[in-house]
């Protein structure tokens, strides 16, 4: 499971079920803190490195697109000299630059609401360390006294439970994303789409010499 669920998980989970679950609640409770404070420091850690990330992804926006300002300005060029094949080509790389400076945003976005829900799971945990360190006295002793009422004991805890039940959807989610990537994908599907992918782009090209004429008036 990775961080984000492993911070839902310990979210979500009720704190009295996970202790009516444990067979040694002074150990256990104690134990269940420092799981919490290590899930917390992992998510600082990971918050910290999206967002090196983040600043990575901005740069290389940055980057692609005075590329594409600059094969534009060459294709203006190979107009200016009567040039279509010159001016075509650079075109062509003008919008390869563009379509990576698209990419490159779409990862952006999908990093900046992974760091936001990632933060909004860590200050959600932190309150719930908080609170749990706040009762662990009180709540040891409730343990203790649910134990010695005779209480049921469990060879499993509540968080392995929670464990499981994430791991399975995390499979099932994995499955369903792999169906949809192969739904589909058969060589002559694949060549067709290759076809109408280069058509596009013909078509693309010649639009944007036609463009790029008109706005050199020529």
């Amino acid at each position: 499971m990775g961080i984000l669920g492993r911070l839902s998980t310990l979210i979500k989970s009720n704190v009295n079920d996970v202790i009516d679950s444990m067979q040694d609640p002074a150990k256990e409770i104690d134990q269940m803190v420092r799981d919490m404070e290590d899930s917390a420091r992992q998510a600082r850690s990971e918050v910290a490195a999206c967002m090196a990330g983040e600043k990575q992804l901005q740069k290389r926006i940055e980057s692609l697109t005075a590329d594409a300002k600059s094969w534009e300005d060459r294709a203006a060029m190979g107009v200016r000299a009567g040039d279509d094949v010159l001016a075509k080509e650079a075109l062509v790389r003008k919008g390869e630059k563009e379509a990576e400076k698209a990419e490159a945003q779409k990862s952006l976005q999908e990093q900046q609401v992974y760091v936001d829900q990632l933060t909004a799971g860590l200050r959600a945990l932190e309150a719930r360390v908080k609170d749990v360190k706040l009762r662990q006295g009180s709540l040891r002793e409730k343990a203790r006294a649910t134990k010695r009422g005779g209480a049921a004991v469990t060879g499993t805890s509540a968080f392995d439970d929670f464990e499981r039940m994430s791991s399975r959807i995390d499979a099932v989610e994995a499955e369903a994303s792999l169906g949809d990537e192969l739904s589909g994908r058969t060589p002559e599907s694949a060549a067709a789409e290759r076809k109408l992918n280069e058509m596009a782009r013909k078509s693309s090209v010649d639009d944007a010499l036609a463009e790029l004429k008109k706005k050199l008036g020529g």
